[in-house]
């Protein structure tokens, strides 16, 4: 079994020290790259150990609000097209408010604030009721009988899809 964890070089360069010091896996790819310039596709197809056809989990924890619409939809788009039928894709995301803004709970006009403030605004969020829609229009549907609490956790959902 291969992983891969690709991440923007800055963050890559920290977690292949981490690794390195803790003894790095044969079967542990780390591959530095910055999505926002390059397609995830164009990066796993030039990977000479990445296999479409193999059955494939993959994890966006912690990303999507920080992507503009467009950038979500082709991040799905792209996952569904380097994996294989029966693939899964688990991520969190955050909700939207009924004025159409992300949803942060109790403080949503700080944390907003504060993330812009920061540089790292939150640029997408949806409606748990939305999500099964948005995710067959991306190539993926709502992972059927798993065990995954629908609710929030802090300020986010999770979601498990399936190809």
């Amino acid at each position: 079994m291969e992983f891969f964890e690709i991440d923007h070089p800055a963050t890559a360069r920290l977690k292949a020290k981490g690794i390195s010091a803790m003894g790095e896996l044969a079967n542990l790819h780390l591959i530095a790259e910055d999505l926002g310039k390059r397609q995830l596709v164009d990066v796993l197809r030039a990977n000479e150990i990445w296999r479409v056809t193999a059955p494939t989990v993959i994890v966006a924890e912690g990303l999507l609000m920080y992507l503009p619409p467009e950038a979500v939809g082709a991040l799905f788009h792209q996952c569904a097209a380097i994996s294989d039928s029966g693939s899964r894709i688990a991520f969190t995301y955050v909700g939207t408010r009924s004025d159409g803004r992300p949803d942060a709970g109790l403080c949503t006009r700080l944390v907003l604030w504060v993330l812009k403030l920061v540089g790292e605004p939150w640029l997408w969020s949806t409606r748990s009721e939305e999500l099964g829609l948005f995710l067959s229009e991306h190539g993926w549907v709502i992972a059927p009988n798993l065990a995954v609490s629908s609710g929030r956790h802090g300020v986010e959902f999770f979601g498990v899809a399936v190809k």
